[in-house]
C-alpha cells in the first residue's frame, strides 16, 4: 500500500552512472504533510463551491506561514491572495 500523495510502480530514478546526484538518497526528506483535517475545504474553493474566508481553516490553522495546501502556499493561489487583500475588500 502506498502512502498518501505516492503512486506506486510511478515516477522516475535516476539511472546508476548518476546516483550519487540523487537528492533524494543522499537527505532523505520526511514526507510532507498532508491536509487530513475534514474541515478544510480546499477542494470546494478549487471547484468555485466556496470562497476562501468560508473555510473554517482559513486565516486561523491554514494561514501562509502554516499552510494546508496548494491554494495557500503559493502568492497565486485563491486562498493566499485573499489573505493578502481581505482588508480591501470594501473600499472597492
Amino acid at each position: 500500500m502506498a502512502r498518501p500523495g505516492v503512486i506506486s510502480d510511478s515516477g522516475v530514478q535516476l539511472t546508476p552512472a548518476y546516483q550519487r546526484f540523487d537528492a533524494e538518497a543522499h537527505f532523505r526528506p520526511a514526507p510532507q504533510r498532508v491536509c487530513d483535517d475534514p474541515r478544510a475545504r480546499c477542494g470546494e474553493v478549487l471547484t468555485g463551491r466556496c470562497k476562501p474566508h468560508q473555510c473554517p481553516l482559513f486565516a486561523s490553522t491554514c494561514n501562509p506561514q502554516s499552510a494546508f495546501g496548494a491554494l495557500m502556499v503559493s502568492s497565486e493561489g485563491a486562498c493566499a491572495a485573499w489573505y493578502q487583500y481581505r482588508s480591501q475588500e470594501n473600499e472597492v
